[in-house]
This record gives C-alpha cells, structure tokens and sequence, in this order.
C-alpha cells in the first residue's frame, strides 16, 4: 500500500489529523479546510500549519486533483442531522459544501481511493447519506456504514458517530 496523503475536510480543532497520526504515523496531511477561525488558530497551534479558510462550496474539481490525495477525510457539520435540531439534511444550507464535494470526485481525474466520514447518529437516516451512496456507488466506491463511540476503544466517552 502506498503512503496516506489526507485532504482534511471540516478540520475543525484536527481530531481527524490527530486520530489519523495515531492509526498511520507516516500518513501526511496535504491540505486541511475549515471556515472556522477560532478552530482554525488551535489547529495551527497544534500542528503548526493553518487550514485554509475557504467556502468548499467554490473549491473546483482541478483544485483538489492537484493534491492528488487518495484519502479525503471529512467531518461536515452535524446539525442538519443532529436529533435535537430541525434534521432538515440536505435543504439546510450548511449540507451545500458536503453535496458539493460528493458531487466533484464523479469529475476529477485524481479522486481519492478512501473517505472517512464522521457524523451524528442520524446522519445514517438522512436523504444526504442515501444520496451518498448513490454518488459515490456510481463512482466506484463501495460503502461501509459503522455507529461507533470512544468507550468501544477504551476511552471514557459516550458519543456514538
């Protein structure tokens, strides 16, 4: 198997580097993308290197097929899924840069060989994980869904994903 070099997606404070870092250690983070600015400066603090500040939603299919990554790891925001919140999926405007990203990899020359996605449990029932795996079907990949929480791996912390 060749290297690991990550796209992070919806970085946010870098638990996906960090975790990432732990499974792989020779696994390189080629880019990292968040909007948020706070998240963005622990991040750099942490790992030295900042996330761009970019709406995904205007990244293109060349941009991401010059990083030439095979592994996209994406953590989009929960709340259109969350139980506690209105669950609208894909109708709530923060799904736009997710779909948009599904929706790129059918055109680019470089797509990555592996996604790891994290999400609330209720992202599972949604109409933008069916639409998921219909895109990412139609592309080739074959996808596995797994509800997991920290307490299976021995830390002390209840949130399944």
């Amino acid at each position: 198997m060749s290297r690991l070099t990550a796209l992070e997606f919806y970085s946010g404070i870098g638990g996906m580097r960090f975790a990432l870092a732990q499974a792989d250690p020779t696994a390189k983070i080629l880019d990292a993308f968040d909007i948020n600015h706070v998240a963005n400066m622990v991040y750099q603090h942490t790992f030295g290197d900042a996330p761009r500040q970019v709406n995904l939603e205007h990244i293109t299919a060349a941009d991401l097929d010059s990083y030439a990554a095979n592994l996209w790891l994406l953590a989009p925001p929960c709340q259109p899924y969350t139980r506690q919140g209105l669950q609208l999926g894909a109708q709530d405007a923060r799904s736009r840069s997710f779909l948009h990203l599904l929706h790129i990899i059918a055109s680019m020359q470089h797509p990555p060989e592996w996604l790891l996605l994290e999400n609330v449990v209720g992202f599972e029932l949604s109409g933008t994980h069916k639409l998921m795996v219909e895109v990412l079907a139609a592309a080739g990949y074959c996808v596995q869904d797994f509800i997991l929480t920290p307490t299976q791996y021995g830390v002390p912390y209840s949130r399944p994903r």
